[in-house]
């Protein structure tokens, strides 16, 4: 077995005690001993173990005791007793309180090996179930989308997930920060472990490092027991530290100096705790400038980010948006039953004019308050979408003035389909202009997301080579004099 896996032995004679311990190291397990129920409540509470062997009695305490606070603390880690009598009623009571076998003294080699390759193997099993509960459980994961831009920050997630590196991940709210995050978690070796997410915004200065770190009985006036902070709930996991810049600066500190050697002190305690986790922090404030201004460790910054991914905005991916509409339709027909099964043409055109401030979460929003209100029908319509959606791109006559006034027409110098009017002006516009300056900034958007490389610029606009090469051509062509 690897030595990743830990057991707890507590046994108060000496002489078993020792003899365990030998056996169990010489096949790699790593071991911890206490010869007392003490010693041994705060030692479930500080290290992750995989297994437990505890003597039923345990000087003047009961081994049942641990037993009862280590499957209060950690159900699924399974619990030997070694016991000196072999009496039926005794073991029915062991295995009623939730002990997973039992061994009776003296024990053998042959026996303690076989129970505890047996014992470690169903932890194991036990917290892959859990987290393949997790992944069940939530709803859609990372979505890459069909863009270049995002193919390509999923190949450096694929590449960085394996490692230990520190990973940093910047962008808009809604993006997909934290779906990025655990994507990263995943497909990682801590896959098995927990992933554990903080918003360093949402909790208040006081109570962060408590959050963090946790804190003993005692340390201070609610503390009414000891609580296991976030980081030691991490362990052989990852923790994600969303809005890492909004970290106060003396917790910053503090964590610092926990990540450089993966041990740190709970609040009012004394005891060291050792973690093996890695670490994932989001912003959607630029760090480097957060550096600038004095607001965040330039020593931190270097510990928490070997890489940093950027997440564009939505409004910079728009041909991703009919991907994540479908999918998010998908996603409530499943939960919700709804009949809705598409988007009009129109409803899609106005979704993919709207610029999305919220990006992904905001869309989705709208899908979700879309799809309610189509109930009964097939399809998503222009109507059912959100009123700051369609006052911001309505196609249908009857929708929002366009803002730059009733005289607008792309002939007159505009050359960007931002300017575009969101309805039919009232004296009518050039269409064969307004439809040339809409095909010419797709075309440079689609060529901007696939650096230039014209086979993916092409299939991304549904188009041939050739056909893509036509336009290059006609708008590079010179203007007739």
């Amino acid at each position: 077995m690897s030595g990743s896996h830990t057991i707890l032995i507590a046994e108060d004679n000496d002489l078993t005690r020792d003899f365990m311990e030998r056996a169990l190291r010489s096949e790699d397990y790593e071991v911890l001993t206490v010869t007392n129920v003490p010693d041994g409540h705060a030692l479930i509470e500080t290290r992750l173990v995989d297994l437990a062997i505890i003597d039923l009695g345990l000087g003047a305490h009961d081994g049942r005791e641990l037993l009862d606070h280590l499957h209060e603390i950690a159900p699924e880690v399974p619990v030997v007793i070694i016991t000196a009598n072999d009496m039926a009623v005794t073991a029915v009571d062991l295995l009623r309180r939730g002990a997973y076998d039992y061994l009776v003294k003296p024990v053998g080699p042959s026996d303690l090996l076989t129970i505890a390759k047996r014992g470690v193997e169903l932890c194991t099993a036990r917290r892959s179930l859990s987290v393949l509960r997790d992944v069940h459980k939530r709803s859609g994961g990372w979505d890459v989308g069909e863009t270049a831009r995002m193919q390509a920050l999923d190949a450096l997630v694929n590449r960085f997930a394996p490692t230990p590196a520190g990973i940093l991940i910047q962008g808009e709210s809604g993006t997909g920060k934290e779906a990025v995050a655990r994507a990263l978690h995943d497909r990682s070796k801590h896959a098995e472990g927990n992933f554990i997410a903080i918003n360093c915004a949402a909790i208040p200065e006081n109570l962060l490092e408590s959050e963090l770190f946790g804190h003993e009985k005692g340390s201070f006036t609610s503390a009414h027991t000891t609580r296991r902070g976030l980081l030691e709930v991490a362990h052989r996991g990852t923790l994600f530290l969303d809005e890492v810049t909004m970290m106060p600066a003396e917790m910053q500190a503090k964590m610092l100096r926990a990540l450089q050697e993966f041990k740190f002190r709970r609040v009012g305690g004394t005891n060291e705790i050792h973690v093996n986790v890695r670490v994932v922090s989001a912003s959607n404030r630029s760090v480097v400038e957060a550096i600038k201004a004095g607001d965040f460790r330039h020593d931190l910054f270097y510990r928490l980010c070997v890489l940093t991914i950027e997440l564009p905005p939505l409004r910079e991916r728009v041909v991703d948006i009919p991907f994540f509409v479908h999918r998010f339709i998908a996603d409530l027909r499943e939960q919700t039953g709804t009949t809705v099964t598409d988007v009009t043409e129109n409803a899609m055109w106005a979704l993919c004019r709207y610029r999305w401030p919220g990006n992904i979460r905001e869309l989705r929003n709208a899908v979700e308050r879309a799809v309610i209100f189509a109930t009964g029908e097939d399809k998503i319509d222009v109507i059912h979408l959100p009123e700051t959606v369609r006052s911001g791109a309505d196609p249908i006559p009857g929708g929002s003035a366009s803002p730059h006034g009733a005289d607008w027409h792309p002939a007159r110098g505009s050359t960007d389909a931002a300017d575009l009017p969101a309805v039919l002006p009232a004296d009518g516009l050039d269409l064969k202009a307004a439809a040339a300056v809409w095909e010419r900034t797709l075309v440079e958007q689609a060529l901007a997301r696939t650096d230039g490389n014209q086979s993916a610029a092409a299939r991304l606009l549904g188009l041939t080579r050739d056909e893509l090469r036509y336009r290059l051509e006609k708008y590079t062509a010179p203007a007739e004099v």
